[in-house]
């Protein structure tokens, strides 16, 4: 698997098999779990260095939208629609500010290791799903009528993978690289 991609399009291309969707899942990981390591847990805890967040709270806003990620994938089971991670009343659609602060909010006194198990535990949560899922579910556009004609299992890998990778892995890269 390549490591940039220009457009979801493109990703979702490849993402043709659990083993490609388990090896994006894997490599997201790792990425993110690099830039911790490398920024230190003093570092990575500095409010103010991403606006008014830390490093933590940016991988607790990405960790927040895995949520919904496994919580789409686990839907895949029962075909209803998935638990969101955020209160009721909060669409996607509508309500993107409230639920990024809500996830900020919710994990403001969390402990970096709070974060980071949070972090494994929603990758983890991703790959049982991925593994434990018939291909139809995985694979077979427009199978779930929340999802729309998107392939689930593709459509919501590259999601995870696209909103850390073009959202917010530049901005931490130049600041990692800023010192």
């Amino acid at each position: 698997m390549r490591a940039t991609y220009d457009t979801r399009d493109e990703l979702e291309a490849e993402l043709t098999t659990r083993d490609a969707l388990i090896q994006a899942l894997d490599q997201l990981e790792h990425d993110i779990n690099a830039v911790v390591a490398e920024a230190g847990e003093e570092r990575a805890v500095r409010p103010g260095s991403f606006g008014d967040l830390s490093l933590k709270d940016q991988i607790a806003h990405l960790n927040g939208w895995r949520l919904l990620t496994a919580a789409r994938l686990e839907a895949g089971f029962s075909g209803d629609e998935p638990d969101y991670p955020w209160p009721d009343g909060l669409t996607e659609d509508e309500d993107l500010d409230a639920i990024n602060a809500w996830f900020t909010a919710s994990t403001r006194d969390a402990s970096l290791q709070d974060v980071m198990d949070v972090s494994a535990e929603t990758f983890e949560r991703c790959r049982r799903a991925i593994a434990a899922l018939p291909d139809e579910a995985l694979f077979e556009a427009g199978r779930f009528p929340w999802a729309g004609e998107y392939r689930l299992g593709p459509a919501v890998v590259s999601g995870t993978w696209f909103h850390f990778y073009e959202d917010h892995e530049p901005e931490i890269r130049a600041w990692l690289a800023a010192g």
